[in-house]
């Protein structure tokens, strides 16, 4: 498999293996898992993974790749400046409908993978800005399909992506990276998390 993956591969390979969820779905799953500090684990990611699209016996060997190397690259973008942190979504040349309901998938995704991180956590334990973001992460993820594809919903649309982006990268900040400088241990449970 190679290093690089993009939503038509994925849902290729997500069809070929029984998966009916879309790569933008599972990608907010990933980037919710991490941003809670959870996933950093093969077994641990590919098990989450597997629970939520309904897959009991697991992924064969090339959907599991690709679901590491999704991992990665996000992980690596995380760590990093997070600008590299890209969605993914439709290319740009595919209907805005289309690109507009994968958003909402991607959103909707990240507050599951979220969710199973965070398990146990009260909401009074997190920042309002953390609050703030998953509030939005959750309109955005019961978003109506724009009726026209003009050059307003376009730009409409790449904002919105936009501040998923900076939503992820914040709550990641927040969660992960503030608690790695202060030298505190990362959230170890004692089992996986489980999909809810």
């Amino acid at each position: 498999m190679s290093d690089t993956y993009d939503f038509e591969s994925c849902a290729r390979a997500f069809a070929g293996a029984g998966v009916a969820h879309s790569p933008s779905e599972v990608q907010g799953v990933i980037c919710g898992l991490l941003a809670t500090g959870h996933g950093r684990r093969d077994d641990e990611l590919l098990g989450v993974l597997a629970a939520h699209v309904e897959l009991p016996s697991g992924f064969d060997n090339d959907v599991a790749a690709v679901l590491l190397t999704c991992r990665d690259q996000a992980l690596s973008a995380f760590a990093d400046t997070g600008l590299d942190l890209t969605l993914l979504l439709p290319e740009d040349e595919e209907d805005l409908g289309l690109r507009v309901a994968a958003l909402g998938q991607w959103s909707e995704g990240f507050l599951v993978g979220f969710g199973t991180g965070a398990a146990g956590t009260s909401d009074s334990a997190l920042s309002m800005g953390i609050q703030e973001a998953l509030s939005d992460l959750a309109a955005i993820s019961q978003v109506a399909t724009p009726e026209d594809d003009d050059p307003e919903s376009e730009d409409m649309f790449e904002q919105v992506a936009e501040h998923c982006r900076m939503a992820a990268l914040m709550i990641y900040t927040e969660l992960v990276m503030k608690a790695e400088r202060k030298g505190q241990p990362e959230p170890k449970p004692e089992t996986p998390p489980r999909q809810h």
